[in-house]
């Protein structure tokens, strides 16, 4: 989901070590033999992905939207929440995120500037509510490991 790579570059990457297979003449050397062997092992991660894909954004977006539903007065969380409500992938959800984020570690770093350095106070909900965005962005991983490792269907043709 949250992959450098978007899935159609992910695709062309397969079709292209596919090509070059089909071109070679003679048996693949041991190095095209590795390439090929990678194009599957991605093609079942990525087929892996897509199938969960769906169900891993909308457990993202609603845990989102909870966690910063609990901090109606905070205008960050307000405006990140709006943004995740109307993101249409999770790079979007992730870009919300960057910036609240941000904002949250330059307020609490503001606080903390204003504040003697013998009673370091904070914000009053920025800690607990990094605190759970990271634990909801934990759990996020750990879902899509455990999405990756199932092993996808194989086609009747197979």
């Amino acid at each position: 989901m949250f992959n450098a790579l978007r899935t159609e570059q992910l695709i062309a990457g397969i079709g292209t070590t596919a090509r070059s297979a089909a071109g070679a003449s003679g048996p693949p050397d041991e190095y095209a033999r590795g390439q090929l062997l990678s194009a599957y092992s991605v093609s079942r991660l990525l087929a892996a992905e897509v199938s969960a894909e769906a169900a891993l954004l909308a457990w993202l977006r609603g845990e989102l939207i909870d966690a910063l539903a609990a901090a109606p007065e905070d205008p960050a969380a307000v405006a990140a929440a709006t943004r995740i409500e109307a993101a249409g992938d999770a790079l979007e959800i992730g870009d919300a995120l960057v910036d609240l984020l941000a904002e949250l570690r330059a307020r609490e770093a503001e606080e903390r500037v204003r504040s003697s350095p013998r009673i370091a106070r904070q914000s009053a909900n920025a800690p607990e509510l990094r605190t759970r965005i990271h634990a909801i962005l934990r759990e996020m991983a750990g879902r899509e490991l455990a999405a990756l490792a199932v092993r996808p269907e194989r086609s009747a043709a197979s």
